[in-house]
């Protein structure tokens, strides 16, 4: 990690990226606007495209049991296969750091309790994709159904409205 400042005279936080597929180009993209964190490491299960990942930004790309055990993560941005998402979030808990994950945060209800769970009992937190429940829009929503403005529900229907992500993933 670099000895950089950011605005606030503050040593960004270490973020290393577990799984550096499709989605990571627009992480990086994102994190490097940021100043109050900095990617100091990647991992990959293809060593091949880590090291691709980590050349191009300048920064090392390590063994995943290494970027958990590096002082200089301090959280970790899983972006591995969904069926990989728990058993991450767990090691890089057990490591001491904390964790944001892309969606989903585990494949079932009872490994992300276990993942929060021990997230809090670490004293560690804990986020994943997508956030956009947090959005203008679906909290709107969600305001209008508790406040009653619409009345009691009975049935919903939905509809996606774009070709989504089968139009530009390449797997």
């Amino acid at each position: 990690m670099s000895d950089s400042r950011n605005r606030k005279g503050e040593k960004p936080m270490g973020v290393g990226i577990i799984g550096v597929g499709n989605i990571a180009g627009q992480y990086f993209d994102t994190l490097e606007k940021l100043d109050a964190v900095e990617v100091v490491a990647v991992a990959d299960l293809d060593r091949g495209r880590a090291e691709a990942a980590a050349s191009a930004r300048k920064i090392p790309a390590l063994e995943v049991d290494e970027l958990l055990a590096s002082r200089d993560v301090g959280i970790v941005l899983n972006l591995t296969v969904p069926a990989a998402h728990g058993d991450v979030d767990l090691a890089a808990i057990g490591a001491g750091k904390h964790v944001y994950a892309e969606k989903p945060l585990a494949l079932s209800l009872a490994s992300g309790q276990r993942i929060i769970a021990q997230a809090q009992a670490a004293g560690l937190r804990v986020g994943s994709a997508p956030d956009t429940f947090l959005g203008m829009g679906l909290q709107t929503s969600l305001d209008a159904l508790t406040a009653g403005w619409i009345g009691q529900p009975f049935a919903a229907s939905a509809f996606w409205g774009t070709p989504g992500h089968e139009q530009w993933h390449p797997n």
